[in-house]
């Protein structure tokens, strides 16, 4: 039990001194994230829509 305590303690006083992000970090990043996904979702969906398109002319389908 010892043990566990101990490791809860030392846990709790490496959190203190993450430098945890401002929260205009925050939202920033978030945007980021957001807007690289919508972009390559719209990549692959690019490039799926040309290759189903030369697939079907070659194939006649």
């Amino acid at each position: 039990m010892k043990k566990i305590f101990n490791f809860l303690k030392e846990s709790r006083a490496e959190l203190k001194k993450v430098n945890w992000p401002s929260k205009e970090e925050v939202l920033t990043s978030t945007r980021v994230v957001i807007i690289s996904i919508l972009v390559i979702a719209a990549v692959i969906a690019l490039m799926d829509y040309l290759i189903k398109t030369v697939v079907f002319s070659i194939i006649g389908g």
